[in-house]
Parts: C-alpha cells; sequence; structure tokens
C-alpha cells in the first residue's frame, strides 16, 4: 500500500512537472476573419474584419495554461514576432523589428510616439437586434519588463470601443509597461525574468478582463491595438482569450481574474543603446 502511494504520488509529479515544462504552441496567422471568429464569443455578430500588422505578427495560440498563462487558447498580436513568443525565455531581448508604423490612438496613452503597431478591428452588433453589455479576456506581456520601466519605451495596449479605450487598470491608467509591473499595479503582474514560465517574455500580467455595459441596439466598432514606444525594438504581445468577446463573461482557470473597469454609457528616459533589430 505505501508502495503504492509513493508511485502514485511520483506519477502524479511526473504528470505535472511535464505539464509545466510544455511550452506555448503559436500558428502564425494574419487573416483578419480568421481571427476576429478566433476571439468572438456568443451573442455578438461581427463584421467589416481588418488586420494591420506584419504578416508573421499575429497568430494563434494553444497550451496557454501549461505555459503558465492565464488560458489555454487565442489570439496573439504582437509588436514584432508571434512565433518568438514560444518559451523558454532564454533571451532576454528577444526582437523583430518589422518597420511597421505606428498607432495615433496608441500615441495617446502611452504618451510616446508608437511603432510597429499591430491591430485587429471591426464591427459588431447584439445577436437579436438589442443593445447589451460586452466582455472580454486578455494578457498582456513584454521584453521591456523589467530593465525599462519608468523609461520612454512604453510599450502599449488599447481595446477600442466606439473610439474609447476601455482597457484600464483599477487605477484608470492605460495598460503600458510603466503602469503595470512589479512596482505599480503589482498584483496584477507576473515577473518572468528568471524563466519561471515557458514563455519568452520577460514578464507577463495575469488574466485581465474588461466589461462595457449598457451599449445600444446597431453597429458598434471594436479595435485591439498593441505598439512600441519610441523605438522598433524589444518585442511586446497581447494575448487574447478565444471566444471571450462576447455579452457574457467568459470564465478563466486562473483564480480570480481582475475586472478592470466596467464603463457604462452614462460615464464614459533615461537613456539606452540598443539596436532597432
Amino acid at each position: 500500500m505505501k508502495r503504492n502511494l509513493i508511485y502514485s504520488a511520483l506519477t502524479a509529479c511526473a504528470l505535472l512537472c511535464g505539464n509545466a515544462a510544455q511550452a506555448l504552441v503559436v500558428t502564425p496567422e494574419s487573416d483578419a476573419n480568421l481571427l476576429a471568429n478566433n476571439i468572438a464569443g456568443s451573442g455578438i455578430t461581427i463584421s467589416n474584419v481588418n488586420y494591420i500588422g506584419a504578416s508573421g505578427a499575429s497568430g494563434l495560440f494553444t497550451d496557454g495554461l501549461s505555459s503558465g498563462l492565464g488560458f489555454d487558447t487565442g489570439v496573439l498580436l504582437t509588436t514584432g514576432s508571434a512565433a518568438g513568443a514560444v518559451g523558454p525565455n532564454n533571451v532576454s531581448n528577444y526582437s523583430v523589428n518589422n518597420s511597421m508604423a505606428g498607432d495615433s490612438d496608441l500615441d495617446s496613452l502611452s504618451g510616446v510616439t508608437t511603432n510597429d503597431a499591430t491591430s485587429l478591428s471591426f464591427d459588431f452588433e447584439f445577436d437579436g437586434g438589442s443593445g447589451g453589455d460586452i466582455f472580454f479576456n486578455f494578457i498582456f506581456a513584454s521584453e521591456e519588463y523589467n530593465e525599462y520601466v519608468g523609461s520612454t519605451y512604453n510599450d502599449v495596449f488599447g481595446l477600442f470601443v466606439n473610439g474609447t479605450n476601455i482597457a484600464l487598470l483599477p487605477d484608470t491608467t492605460p495598460v503600458t509597461i510603466n503602469n503595470v509591473n512589479n512596482t505599480s499595479n503589482a498584483a496584477y503582474f507576473n515577473d518572468n525574468a528568471a524563466g519561471t514560465h515557458n514563455i519568452q517574455y520577460d514578464g507577463f500580467t495575469k488574466s485581465l478582463s474588461v466589461s462595457m455595459k449598457g451599449l445600444s441596439a446597431g453597429l458598434h466598432t471594436m479595435k485591439f491595438a498593441i505598439a512600441d514606444g519610441t523605438d522598433f525594438a524589444w518585442d511586446s504581445g497581447i494575448f487574447i482569450q478565444a471566444g471571450s468577446f462576447s455579452d457574457t463573461p467568459t470564465d478563466v482557470p486562473e483564480p480570480a481574474p481582475m475586472l478592470l473597469l466596467s464603463l457604462g454609457l452614462i460615464g464614459l528616459g533615461f537613456a539606452r543603446k540598443r539596436a532597432n533589430t
């Protein structure tokens, strides 16, 4: 009996360790409709889909949970290479320069000029012809952690509904390197500089949730966008949970996902040297 218990414990440990060792799987993909349909969930119909970004900057991912992320599958948009998100974290400054333009909406959020922007946008309406609420889950990750927190290399993510960014942290600041890290909004941040989690990025947020309530019937616009701040270097990425853009909240396996902010309609540096590679 004792030997069987020991064997069972060892077997369980081996399984857990094996799962922990699995790396993220990313399939590069820039087909706008395929990407948008992957994240669209219940009660929502999307149309007029548009993707702006380099062909290798986006993709579909699986095995997120076994790699340390808070959910398992979805869409990845990056400022460099989607394939470069795959672990282990063996390069502290993984970077691909796509020589793409920035995004003016993200310039306003980051406070600096942005570059290598990748965006996915579409129109949406609620099924049944009525209004309603929308929900969405994501994880923001970057190679900029932790060296360039507080600098002008302020990579940024925005989620714009009808032109308004609803991806806000609890202190109502946008999702940027300088606003969520080991010292700012630290409860929602995972430090991966030591390679604890099997993805390439040096840091990433916990699973974050956004909602916007009380939208009217009819067409609305949505844009997911991420960009490098100031330069074209050191990749950042946004993981979007499959099926989570919906009219009802989508649960994530990670305990107690954070509700960032519910927006009702009534209320809406230091210098461094590095190559732009």
